[in-house]
């Protein structure tokens, strides 16, 4: 289980998590959804030790951030991620793989067949296109083996089958681990509406409505509101 704690981070005068508390289950897909700069990856850096919080605490089964055993419990897939340009991706998988005990090598050669990844993974990354890096990142996160999986828009960039197949892997493997994925894709959420959570002004509202409500939800934030109304406004007087 993920227990967050009073937790707050700020930069400068801006107040970006503001003493949220919330918990995520051991297994299953939560999808956070939120405007930009409302701390959605501010959260995930916070929950992968990238950054410490200025206030609260957070738990991975009893685990702190500061424990070892902590960080081999998930794998992270940033949105903005860096693959280091002078290895092939098969010499990138192998040594991320060797990070963590339980990885399964097999799951890996698998998946990079599914993913039409087999001959790329030979070739060095610097010749990866934006597709391609994400593929050889998702075949890793997912052949890692751990508890835990937290992705930032990993989604965002692939082709729609691509997409259908990640969606299929997550949805099996959250059957016996948590996937926490930050993502605006209307698909995604249609996909896994059983645990969506909006991030507005510093905490995480859980939602309990159809994704179609969602959208209207969302629209009903203050900022938002008031910007569709200037559209409306616009474009009728013009």
């Amino acid at each position: 289980m993920l227990e967050i704690q009073n937790l707050s981070k700020k930069f400068k005068d801006h107040k970006v998590i503001d003493m949220l508390n919330t918990t995520f289950s051991e297994i299953g897909v939560s999808v956070i959804v939120g405007g930009n700069g409302s701390g959605k990856t501010t959260l995930l850096h916070m929950i992968t030790h990238l950054l410490k919080p200025d206030t609260g605490q957070i738990l991975l089964d009893g685990l702190q951030p500061s424990n070892i055993a902590y960080k081999s419990k998930f794998f992270y897939l940033p949105s903005d991620f860096y693959l280091p340009h002078y290895m092939t991706g098969k010499e990138y998988t192998k040594f991320v793989l060797s990070r963590y005990a339980a990885s399964n090598y097999d799951h890996l050669v698998w998946l990079l067949e599914l993913l039409d990844m087999t001959t790329s993974q030979n070739k060095m990354l610097e010749s990866y296109s934006f597709g391609m890096k994400k593929k050889i990142q998702i075949a890793a996160a997912v052949a890692a083996n751990t508890d835990y999986i937290f992705a930032d828009e990993i989604l965002g960039g692939l082709d729609f089958d691509t997409v259908l197949l990640v969606q299929a892997i997550f949805a099996k493997i959250s059957q016996r681990k948590k996937i926490i994925l930050v993502s605006h894709d209307q698909n995604t959420i249609d996909c896994f509406p059983e645990d969506i959570r909006v991030m507005r002004q510093g905490k995480l509202i859980p939602f309990t409505g159809s994704p179609y409500e969602l959208t209207t939800f969302i629209k009903q934030d203050g900022v938002l509101r008031d910007k569709l109304c200037d559209v409306e406004k616009y474009f009728s007087t013009s």
